[in-house]
């Protein structure tokens, strides 16, 4: 977390690498590489950088959005700005729960972050303008997601 704090590390993203718990059940050597993360990054990173490290909100930002937009010449993403896309992550901070394998909404039922106590939550998530999963509702069944050419 060290060189994500002072700079050195530019953005953290995930690429959700999901596999069936049998792939893991192996040495280090030949275990299926990654993890099915996506889900919790965010609740995880936001806790461990900035409620525990004391990261500041804006550099957070910067590590999951801004920064990855102008990397990949994104120009619509990464800030909240007029004429930008209307892409939002609400955190709800100091929210602990400890997550369970039931909480995961992806097929596998596995993660490194079961039985974790997690000091945040992501409580909206908001693409486009459109809420996608909110913690009352769940995931949204219609996906908006679009192809962006680069």
């Amino acid at each position: 977390m060290g060189d994500v704090q002072a700079g050195h590390i530019r953005f953290v993203t995930s690429d959700h690498s999901p596999c069936t718990p049998d792939l893991k059940e192996t040495d280090a050597m030949n275990a299926w590489g990654g993890i099915s993360g996506l889900q919790n990054d965010v609740d995880v990173l936001f806790d461990e950088a900035v409620q525990k490290r004391g990261m500041s909100y804006k550099h957070f930002a910067q590590i999951i959005a801004s920064n990855p937009a102008d990397l990949y010449n994104l120009d619509q993403k990464g800030r909240i700005s007029i004429g930008k896309d209307a892409d939002f992550v609400l955190i709800q901070p100091q929210s602990p729960y400890t997550l369970e394998a039931e909480d995961l909404e992806y097929r596998n039922k596995i993660s490194p972050y079961i039985g974790r106590e997690i000091g945040a939550q992501v409580y909206q998530t908001i693409l486009r303008g459109q809420t996608i999963y909110s913690q009352d509702a769940g995931v949204s069944s219609e996906f908006t997601g679009k192809f962006v050419k680069k």
